[in-house]
């Protein structure tokens, strides 16, 4: 992260996109490790077969689980001035009011406090590292992420942004073997995704995406209709629904 605006020069040189892309600074021009680079640096024996300017992920708005039921997620680098305070974490997608921290800012990458779990049970509850049950319930198997600052929460959801921008941007493994902090190497799959985001207003923005990111396994991007379609209620209820079913039985 830097507030030190780039050139208009710089940015026209550093910045690269494809169609549908958010464009990223990959020049390195703040002296900062660029996100090619973070991943180049999990990867072993490098680099890594993901491009972070062509090969982003669509569906990176909003996210369910898999058939566990739960997933696991690492720090891979924080680099925010912010980073001792930020907060990072996911929302109810029909309610983004309920949210359920994963890492608190002092959370560091290559520690245990930078290792985690969550999952969702069946009446909707939002439980932590297995046994931490939070008293927070979401509609349903679907919900977005969030990256909290001091000065504003900044969401997976664009439209819920204050400054109407993309803060994260998301890549899907290719099998490639990457090792991350202090446990053990293995491959970077396909249900395992890199979610990397910027921690200030667009304004301010160096457009590098490396002020926080983080690996989440077992969960997925879904593709969704416009906010409060029936469609979209149909995906937040349904798993609350079968269990009320079930229940009444």
């Amino acid at each position: 992260m830097t507030t030190r605006p780039l050139t208009l020069a710089c940015l026209s040189l550093a910045l690269a996109a494809t169609a549908h892309a958010t464009p990223i600074n990959v020049s390195g021009a703040n002296g900062e490790q660029t996100l090619q680079q973070v991943l180049d640096g999990i990867t072993v024996g490098g680099p890594s077969s993901v491009n972070v300017v062509g090969d982003q992920y669509a569906n990176d708005a909003l996210w369910s689980l898999g058939g566990s039921g739960g997933a696991f997620s690492q720090i891979v680098i924080e680099l925010a001035g912010y980073a001792p305070i930020n907060s990072f974490g996911i929302y109810d997608a029909l309610d983004p009011s309920k949210f359920v921290e994963i890492f608190s800012g002092p959370a560091t990458a290559g520690t245990s406090a930078a290792r985690a779990t969550f999952s969702i049970l069946d009446d909707g509850q939002v439980v932590r590292n297995l046994f931490d049950e939070t008293g927070v319930y979401f509609a349903g198997n679907l919900f977005g992420f969030y990256l909290s600052t001091p000065h504003r929460t900044w969401y997976s959801q664009s439209r819920l942004n204050a400054d109407g921008a993309d803060h994260m941007i998301a890549y899907e493994g290719t099998g490639d073997t990457v090792k991350i902090g202090n446990t053990v190497a293995g491959p970077w799959t396909g249900n395992e995704f890199v979610m990397a985001w910027e921690d200030l207003d667009r304004s301010q923005w160096d457009y590098d995406y490396n002020d926080f990111v983080v690996m989440v396994e077992s969960v997925r991007g879904v593709s969704v209709p416009e906010p409060g379609t029936p469609a979209l209620l149909g995906l937040g209820f349904a798993g609350l629904a079968l269990t009320r079913r079930r229940r009444a039985g």
